[in-house]
């Protein structure tokens, strides 16, 4: 979703709005969340992605009857999105990178 197409600020503000509504949805991973949201660019570009959809969705739940198609096809989106990168964090959270070894 992100792409070349937007200015830095935008795509920051993409993930700072996917990193909040992940915090947000699960608060006690923040830490991890937020660590991995500033060291790691796979992460990131996910959380771009995810911010940018939450924002789309919240666009389409706003237009009421006339945006729910399309706001019921971002749900999709923003669930598959945040169990990716879920499996991130958990991943993150247990295996050996979590003890330091990059």
């Amino acid at each position: 979703m992100a792409n070349g197409f937007y200015g830095g600020d935008q795509v920051e503000n993409y993930l700072s709005a996917g990193c909040t509504e992940l915090v947000n949805q699960s608060p006690s991973d923040e830490f991890m969340i937020m660590s991995l949201s500033r060291s790691d660019p796979k992460f990131q570009a996910i959380c771009r992605d995810f911010g940018e959809a939450v924002i789309a969705l919240r666009g389409f739940e706003a237009q009421g009857e006339n945006g729910r198609v399309r706001a019921v096809e971002f749900q999709q989106i923003c669930k598959d999105l945040r169990l990716e990168l879920m499996e991130y964090v958990n991943q993150e959270a247990t295996g050996p990178k979590a003890q330091g070894h990059r």
